[in-house]
């Protein structure tokens, strides 16, 4: 999130790309790098919205956030919460399991680099947000970690954009457009640890396809 971008279209943003399905999405929000000069007035407006999303039953039309997979699954993020939190990450919103299945939507602002939440996938509704100086850095910091999926990139000059989307090692970088923007025809699929191959319509097709070679000699 870039120092000219404008929160009030960022933040109702990263919420739903963040915490619907409760996380549990391959390219939901986890990881939010902004600039320092905004950094840490996003992060909380995002926990002022994240902690207004009703939790409970997937069932019930009132629900904005579902339960985790797992009473397990439920534990472990909320160990992982905790360790961030040990290790000096500051706590916005949530922090606390809800039932044996369900987790508050959580907000936490600058976990250290060697928490489990800042370099493993959470898959639960946790958003990490964290300043940067430079579009070097971001670029740096997001690069690190041999998980390697959708990237979005929220600015309003189109060079800053284009440095983003060149230097990012995501297969896809949305531009003021959340992470988990999707449609049926465009290239799905991660790099690195997050996966081999594309998916997609036409990708599909094509990999369901058993291609056949035909050769005739006329000269016989």
């Amino acid at each position: 999130v870039e120092r000219d971008a404008k929160l009030e279209e960022v933040v109702p943003l990263l919420v739903k790309a963040g915490f619907y399905h409760a996380g549990q999405v391959c390219v939901s929000v986890q990881r939010v790098y902004a600039h320092e000069s905004l950094a840490l007035r996003l992060a909380e407006q995002l926990a002022e919205q994240a902690a207004k999303l009703v939790v409970g039953d997937p069932a019930d039309p009132r629900t904005e956030v579902g339960p985790l997979i797992s009473h397990g699954e439920c534990q472990r993020v909320a160990d992982w919460v905790d360790e961030a939190v040990q290790k000096g990450a500051k706590l916005l919103c949530g922090g606390r399991k809800i039932s044996d299945s369900c987790y508050a939507p959580t907000v936490l602002w600058n976990p250290s680099d060697d928490a489990r939440v800042s370099r493993e996938e959470v898959f639960g509704p946790v958003v990490c947000v964290y300043g940067f100086k430079s579009p070097d850095e971001a670029v740096k910091r997001a690069n690190a970690l041999p998980f390697c999926f959708q990237a979005a990139v929220f600015t309003r000059e189109i060079d800053r954009a284009f440095f983003y989307v060149t230097n990012l090692q995501a297969t896809a970088v949305m531009v003021n457009d959340h992470t988990a923007f999707r449609v049926d025809w465009m290239p799905f699929g991660g790099r690195m640890q997050s996966g081999l191959g594309m998916g997609g319509i036409p990708r599909s097709m094509k990999d369901m396809t058993a291609e056949k070679m035909f050769v005739l000699r006329t000269n016989s």
